[in-house]
């Protein structure tokens, strides 16, 4: 049987980390030819040039898109859509691909997908079926993937319902759960290396920061507000780790403001882009020591802090909807507010289940991908809602 060539798409940092499982697990499958396209954030300085995570893997590259990252304004996001989805039209005209895997909801991958569609190339989707009515562009791009996507591999049960409520056929959908726990079963973690590596104050409490844009008029003064929480909580005695954005609309602002926090105290830690393997330490470095919080509106303070029970406060409206653990605490956008609720769950207080657990559906992938992907209907996907 002639090896399917199935072609994995990111653009940033996050993404890579959720389709990385997906990589690694197909890669061992004969049957398939896993290879990597690579675009956008990955290759910025600014961003902490991710790529080097990749080149670690060894991930075999089909392309790579470096074209210049403008993506401060809705106008920038625009003309930058148009420019790299020049670039992959090229690409899927240059090679034989018989299925792509995309992930989630940015505006890059939609491109991609848009590409895809219109060659007739089947589409793989992770993370379809999540709503977060944020203040992003998430939910109207993401539903759209999976309208024009062949096969549907949700991260839950509530998003895997979704889909099917959408019009998707049952065979097509399939419930694997958060793909990157599967790679954690590899990874050892080693608290006093942590400690080292970060040089942490253990009698000091820890947050690790992270805040990523929102399209919304009052975007400016939430900022504003929430990096005098920081300040506040860096005076009252705690140890602050700040990683950067992604480069969604609004950016350069946020940037700008851990510039001159930095500056301001220069014990504060900024990390631009820590990687997948450092940023999971520095949870586990919070659930083992009970004296710390995963602060922003990062989804991975939904989907990956919970894993090691490590408690996070989820800051305004980017995730409002998102299906949340038992580790998650929101909190409106106000300095005050964040204060006072991140020092009062430095310790988490309570247990739960996991909704994002992996399930046997993922244990199974490899023959459940096949078997999806040699189905003589693939193609002929019904247009419902």
């Amino acid at each position: 049987m002639k090896k399917k060539n199935i072609i994995f798409f990111t653009a940033n940092r996050a993404e890579y980390g959720l389709i990385y499982p997906f990589i690694k697990k197909l890669s061992s499958n004969k049957k398939l030819n896993i290879k990597l396209i690579v675009a956008g954030s990955h290759f910025r300085k600014e961003f902490g040039s991710s790529f080097s995570e990749i080149k670690k893997d060894k991930v075999k590259i089909l392309s790579k898109i470096n074209i210049p990252l403008n993506t401060n304004t809705l106008t920038d996001t625009a003309e930058y859509s148009n420019l790299i989805q020049k670039k992959i039209n090229y690409i899927l005209k240059k090679n034989k691909i018989d299925c792509v895997f995309l992930s989630s909801d940015r505006f890059e991958t939609f491109a991609f997908a848009t590409s895809a569609y219109l060659k007739k190339i089947p589409i793989i989707h992770y993370e379809g079926g999540d709503v977060t009515e944020g203040g992003a562009l998430d939910d109207n791009i993401r539903h759209a993937i999976t309208k024009i996507s062949n096969l549907h591999l949700t991260s839950n049960m509530s998003s895997l319902k979704r889909i099917i409520k959408m019009g998707e056929e049952d065979w097509r959908c399939l419930n694997i759960g958060y793909a990157p726990i599967y790679t954690l079963k590899n990874m050892k973690f080693n608290l006093p290396e942590i400690i080292k590596q970060f040089d942490l104050d253990v009698k000091k409490p820890f947050v690790l920061f992270t805040l990523h844009p929102i399209i919304e008029k009052n975007f400016n003064f939430e900022v504003n507000e929430v990096f005098q929480a920081i300040e506040k909580l860096h005076i009252s005695g705690c140890q602050i780790l700040i990683t950067y954005p992604n480069f969604d609309p609004g950016y350069k602002k946020i940037i700008d403001r851990i510039t001159s926090l930095k500056k301001k105290f220069k014990e504060i830690i900024v990390i631009k882009h820590l990687g997948r393997k450092n940023y999971l330490s520095l949870l586990y470095y919070i659930g083992k020591s009970k004296n710390g919080v995963c602060l922003g509106n990062s989804s991975s303070g939904i989907k990956e802090a919970v894993l090691f029970n490590c408690p996070a406060i989820n800051i305004g409206s980017r995730q409002q909807s998102r299906l949340k653990p038992y580790n998650v605490v929101d909190v409106q956008p106000k300095k005050n507010e964040i204060f006072k609720i991140t020092l009062k769950n430095l310790k988490l207080k309570k247990k739960g289940s996991n909704p994002y657990k992996l399930t046997s559906s993922f244990v199974n992938l490899n023959s459940n991908l096949i078997k999806l992907l040699n189905n003589k209907n693939l193609n002929k996907k019904r247009c419902t809602i």
